[in-house]
């Protein structure tokens, strides 16, 4: 009889999640590189659809045109590694200039393929041209879609409690009344997601905001992780109520799809997971439009990347490398006295192949950061594995080295030998927004912190 009870209750929870789910048809259509060996491919796509989401974002702001309809506002090729021992999360800028395949409208009109913004293809023809347009863009199948609106995303956070952020340049926005001091602050749904829509008042725009939306995404992924949910029944219940209510999904991924998948990811630790951007050349002006120019080269080393992982016998199996093939420049931008030189012989006494001579770059610092290019991925995840609590940040200007930028948080090696993937932060570690540089030609950060749109006058201290 408990086995029974049991069972009922279980298939009765299967229903319910299944009830909760809203499924568009047609989605997902051959293209693109399958994924080897259980690896997988989902496109997260948050839609600017304002119904539901309060009067701030349903309205709006004086002087300009209401909004109606929806966009992909945010585009997120997600690349589950096989066996999610780790993942890669690769933002696609909405105003990237791509070229659209061929469509039929809903009044049966053909379309030949043009070029455009790749948020015009969801407006378009939807998700099933937005998915298309993508595995175009990438060359990689897309295995599952997942799209989350205004309001799904607010339910989102608030079924987590909230997210706590720290900011260490205040974050104002007009638009949508954000008002943010320096420091730390615990935010609800609807501020959450005033933060991450903003762009007003970044220095690049969409682009900042892209880095805004990763790094809040890492503090959601470390609050689930802390909070237990995966790995709490009753909280991964919950969890799976709010999100089923939450999301759009493709017909193709089932209520038990999702769960398998939520479960398959309890040993992947925040730590496992690589935040990162399609790069981009510059910016220009294509049929009148301000658009995003995608740097082609590094862009499809970036996407060739994860089409190869795991098929190389060079690596190991989360797609790090032997530590002599992870060549290292090393940077003291903490001003603390010899910590570039300590680091250094750290690397060299541990396999790496440290490139020239320890140097300085800034001070301040407290966070270590370790920078890439789009290629150097796997060297990235190799280097962070052996420094706890180094942060991953992408530099398009960089190629076949990766620049470790030391904060006063080094304190020397893992004693560990394990191979975890480059971090969004480790689990211990509080939830914190780190500044994101902006960098020029020379792949040297500059000063101006675009986690907020501050002055350095209201500036704080985001170390825990």
């Amino acid at each position: 009889m408990v086995i029974l009870g049991s069972s009922a209750l279980l298939y009765s929870r299967y229903l319910h999640f299944n009830g909760n789910l809203n499924r568009v048809t047609g989605v997902i259509t051959p293209g693109g590189a399958q994924a080897s060996g259980g690896a997988m491919n989902v496109l997260l796509v948050g839609s600017d659809s304002r119904e539901g989401a309060g009067d701030q974002f349903a309205q709006a702001p004086a002087g300009q045109e209401q909004v109606t309809g929806q966009r992909s506002d945010t585009v997120i090729l997600a690349h589950l590694a096989k066996g999610r021992q780790h993942a890669t999360l690769v933002s696609l800028p909405r105003d990237s200039w791509v070229t659209i395949p061929a469509y039929t409208d809903d009044k049966g009109r053909n379309h030949p393929a043009q070029q455009a913004k790749l948020n015009a293809a969801f407006a378009f023809g939807g998700p099933a041209l937005l998915v298309k347009t993508v595995q175009n863009l990438t060359g990689l199948h897309i295995d599952h879609y997942v799209e989350i609106d205004f309001a799904g995303f607010q339910r989102m956070v608030d079924a987590l409690g909230g997210v706590d952020v720290c900011l260490s340049r205040p974050a104002h926005d007009a638009h949508t009344g954000l008002n943010l001091s320096a420091g730390w602050h615990h935010l609800n749904g609807t501020q959450a997601l005033a933060f991450v829509r903003q762009r007003y008042g970044l220095p690049l725009g969409d682009l900042d905001r892209i880095k805004r939306q990763q790094q809040f995404l890492a503090a959601m992924m470390r609050k689930v992780e802390s909070a237990g949910t995966l790995t709490n029944p009753l909280k991964l219940n919950a969890f799976l109520d709010a999100f089923t209510k939450s999301v759009t999904v493709d017909d193709t991924m089932s209520t038990k799809d999702m769960e398998k998948i939520a479960l398959s990811l309890r040993g992947l630790s925040s730590g496992n997971v690589v935040l990162t951007t399609m790069p981009i050349a510059g910016f220009g002006t294509r049929d009148g439009q301000s658009v995003d120019i995608i740097d082609t080269a590094k862009a499809q080393a970036l996407f060739d990347s994860l089409k190869d992982e795991g098929q190389s016998g060079t690596g190991d199996s989360q797609g790090t490398l032997p530590r002599n093939q992870v060549h290292v420049r090393v940077f003291n931008a903490a001003g603390i006295d010899g910590l570039a030189a300590r680091a250094s012989a750290d690397l060299a006494n541990a396999g790496f192949d440290v490139v020239g001579s320890p140097a300085n770059r800034g001070t301040g610092a407290t966070t270590t950061v370790i920078e890439y290019g789009p290629a150097d991925l796997a060297a990235a995840r190799t280097l962070a594995a052996v420094i706890p609590g180094a942060q991953l940040r992408q530099n398009d200007q960089l190629s076949g080295e990766v620049d470790l930028l030391l904060g006063s948080s080094y304190h020397g090696l893992a004693t560990t030998t394990s191979s975890s993937a480059g971090r969004v932060g480790s689990a211990t570690e509080s939830a914190s927004i780190l500044p994101v540089a902006d960098t020029g030609s020379s792949g040297t950060p500059r000063s101006g912190d675009v986690t907020g749109n501050g002055t350095t006058a209201g500036a704080a201290s985001c170390t825990a």
